[in-house]
């Protein structure tokens, strides 16, 4: 789960790469990044969620995630419970504006403990927290959760996530330690979702609302939604067949990647073999033709081999984001994947 959160930044970094070049204008364009740990359908396993923004954009006020319909939600973990983990970088106004990386813990609170909180004021389901250390300073910054059944944003969600962000503009109280501002959060959450039974696109979606520059006041008319798509399942399917050359033996690999049913071009495929699972080494490398499909011959030097595939997938290009919850889209984005392994297969000398 390490390797995700290091992978998803770096991702996000990319993805913000155009808005990053730009100039320091009042622009707000933020972005939502997705990504699981469980890649077929109907099964549980972590989460990885990003948001990120140019240094140079308005100061985030509130972020609405919402996982679509179709993935289970499951809440009511005990209070103290630990979900995942949270790594970012902030900007420091304090500082000149300096960056700085953060990192620590999401763990769940009492709800009845934030009934009358300012950002999302009643009882929710859930409370998540996230807890790191800035500038030697502890900071804790409660994440509003409940699952969606009824009403307008059913069409769309099964659950909201929902945060609130301090300005950057003014100082304790009303605003942020060091007037400190998001430029990139990751957090991590197990135990919770549950990816969806059908085969599809799936998109989650994040409402983005900046505070207005200089202020502590939102600026509601600027509020930007991202979308990130997470296409399901993903498989990667592994076929060898034996050839002999003279005295020489080969195993002929043809490893495929698929993701909701569609071939995937560029995915990057590394192959293995060895007289055992468990003693397999890297016998070769390569990505995906435009068929999906990466093959390639290996020698087999031992009585017999086994052998295995593994993919990620990280370069492509997201569909157009649809204004669904806001008037306005910002940066769309497409999950990455990583670590699909394939069938083993076994091919005699």
């Amino acid at each position: 789960m390490r390797r995700s959160i290091r992978f998803l930044v770096c991702a996000a970094v990319v993805a913000c790469a155009p808005a990053l070049a730009g100039t320091a204008t009042a622009a707000y364009n933020p972005l939502l990044l997705v990504a699981g740990g469980s890649h077929t359908l109907g099964t549980g396993g972590p989460v990885v969620v990003g948001v990120a923004q140019n240094e140079n954009d308005d100061a985030t006020a509130m972020v609405k995630v919402y996982p679509p319909p179709g993935y289970g939600v499951t809440l009511g973990q005990a209070p103290g419970t630990q979900l995942g983990s949270v790594s970012g970088v902030v900007k420091i106004g304090a500082l000149g504006g300096r960056t700085q990386d953060v990192s620590g813990t999401v763990k769940t609170d009492n709800p009845a403990n934030y009934v009358t909180n300012q950002c999302a004021p009643g009882v929710h389901e859930a409370v998540w927290v996230l807890e790191f250390t800035l500038l030697g300073t502890p900071y804790r910054a409660p994440m509003f959760v409940d699952r969606v059944t009824t009403g307008p944003e059913a069409a769309y969600a099964s659950a909201r996530i929902q945060v609130c962000l301090a300005s950057a503009y003014v100082d304790p109280p009303q605003g942020a330690p060091s007037r400190a501002s998001l430029v990139i959060a990751v957090f991590t959450v197990r135990s919770v979702f549950t990816t969806p039974k059908t085969r599809g696109a799936y998109a989650w979606n994040a409402s983005f609302v900046p505070y207005t520059p200089g202020t502590a006041t939102p600026n509601v008319a600027n509020t930007a939604q991202s979308t990130s798509f997470v296409r399901l399942p993903v498989r990667l399917a592994l076929k060898a067949r034996r050839q002999k050359r003279g005295k020489r033996t080969f195993a002929l690999l043809t490893a495929c990647v698929t993701e909701a049913g569609q071939t995937v071009r560029g995915a990057r495929v590394i192959l293995y073999g060895g007289r055992t699972i468990r003693r397999a080494k890297k016998v070769g490398a390569g990505r995906t033709n435009a068929r999906g499909c990466l093959r390639t011959r290996v020698r087999v030097r031992t009585r017999a081999m086994i052998v295995f595939a593994s993919a990620n997938i990280d370069d492509r290009q997201a569909p157009r984001c649809q204004p669904t919850i806001e008037q306005r889209c910002s940066n769309p984005s497409i999950a990455p994947v990583i670590g699909v392994f394939s069938n083993a297969a076994r091919v005699r000398r």
